[in-house]
């Protein structure tokens, strides 16, 4: 008996963090048509991802973490590294590094 309440505790505490469903990009990016670093783009992800503000030490390794930051602006640029395309490396500038 005493294993199962051990059972149920530790399902407890990862079943919060595996139940959120994850959210596809393509969603999110409705939200670029909406002004950068505007409230309103953060309120259209925020609708999407519910945010869940906590302590959080580490960059977030998936856009569904982004709902644990609890400052605005860093929230909101969480969620832009994620939508956002990567800039693209000038070529030129590749060419001169390699000798």
């Amino acid at each position: 008996m005493r294993a199962l309440y051990i059972l149920a505790a530790i399902a407890g505490m990862y079943l919060p963090t595996s139940a959120v469903a994850q959210v596809p990009l393509q969603t999110l990016r409705t939200c670029l048509d909406i002004e950068d670093q505007s409230k309103e783009r953060l309120d259209c992800y925020d609708e999407k991802v519910a945010p869940a503000p906590k302590q959080v030490s580490a960059p977030a390794k998936k856009v569904e973490d982004c709902r644990f930051v609890k400052e605005e602006d860093e929230r909101l640029n969480c969620f832009n590294r994620f939508v956002n395309p990567p800039p693209k490396k000038n070529t030129a500038q590749q060419k001169r590094k390699t000798p």
